[in-house]
């Protein structure tokens, strides 16, 4: 919620308010602090009434005041206070007008030199969150992959004992093959030198 009035007075009497006759019950409020300023010495405080908080910065016989809801920060009213008391010289003869564009710079949170910081850090944080649940979920897949790649491992490793299992198997079987092709051989040759030979190898001598 924004600062909704504001005034300036000199010598305890408001001489310029904006806005005008909008809100009585706050020019009065307004005119009674005024009232109770002291003169004789520079002034910067507040004071809270109901609903609203009442900033006020006072310069000798002026005084400068202004209204805003409780949510306002006190560094964005005082500036808006400082504002209009720097440009008010400048424009004397319109101080309606000071109130105006001054009201209008501070209500408008992008002039807020601290809320627009708040909202770049807002927008860092964000982006900060946001990078670590995508290297958190990158974390995620880079474990699942590490599972899987760990998997592979150990069945490569049982395929590779297996293929040495078979073949050690292969190698007995063929050399079994190999043991009894040549006993086959030894005999069909001792049986055909036998029937040639004559069993005692009489016909060979």
């Amino acid at each position: 919620m924004p600062i909704v009035y504001a005034a300036i007075a000199h010598s305890k009497s408001v001489f310029a308010g904006y806005p005008e006759r909008r809100f009585p019950h706050l020019e009065e409020t307004c005119q009674k602090i005024v009232a109770s300023v002291p003169g004789n010495e520079p002034v910067r405080k507040f004071i809270e009434v109901e609903t609203f908080t009442f900033y006020y910065k006072g310069e000798g016989e002026r005084v400068y005041i202004c209204a805003a809801h409780k949510d306002v920060p006190m560094r964005v009213a005082f500036s808006f206070l400082e504002s209009v008391a720097e440009k008010l010289p400048k424009d004397f003869n319109r101080p309606v007008k000071v109130l105006t564009d001054c009201m209008a710079f501070h209500n408008d949170p992008a002039n807020d030199k601290i809320q627009r910081l708040q909202m770049d850090l807002d927008d860092v944080r964000e982006d900060m969150m946001r990078n670590i649940d995508l290297a958190l979920a990158r974390g995620a897949k880079l474990d699942i992959l590490v599972d899987r790649s760990r998997d592979l491992a150990v069945g490569a490793n049982m395929f590779q004992a297996g293929a040495s299992d078979l073949r050690r198997q292969y190698c007995r079987k063929h050399a079994k093959m190999v043991a009894i092709i040549v006993t086959v051989a030894l005999v069909l040759i001792i049986i055909v030198l036998m029937m040639a030979c004559n069993p005692n190898f009489s016909r060979c001598r």
